[in-house]
């Protein structure tokens, strides 16, 4: 199967799929995803999982899907400033 590992947005929030192969992606109930900064900035590379309910097969975020909860965890673990991302108003 072709994974979607191109940037995905979230709420102004940018996002790839970390790809496995496979036979890795068909036991996992969630699926990686790498938080994207704007530009090289020197930060460190943050990565958090959302479940495969809101995702589509190929790891597209299904239209409609409110992944506010998955975001407000990362904020929580410090994800969003170790990446170097600007906390949006809505966490």
């Amino acid at each position: 199967m072709k994974y979607n590992t191109r940037i995905q947005t979230y709420r102004g929030i940018k996002i790839r799929l970390i790809k496995y192969t496979d036979r890795h992606f068909a036991r996992l109930k969630a699926k990686r995803f790498l938080i994207i900064t704007e530009h090289d900035t020197g930060h460190v590379n943050q990565n958090f999982w959302i479940p495969n309910c809101y995702l589509e097969s190929d790891g597209t975020i299904k239209k409609g899907a409110n992944l506010d909860w998955a975001f407000r965890k990362a904020h929580r673990a410090h994800k969003l400033e170790y990446a170097g991302i600007e906390i949006p108003g809505w966490i």
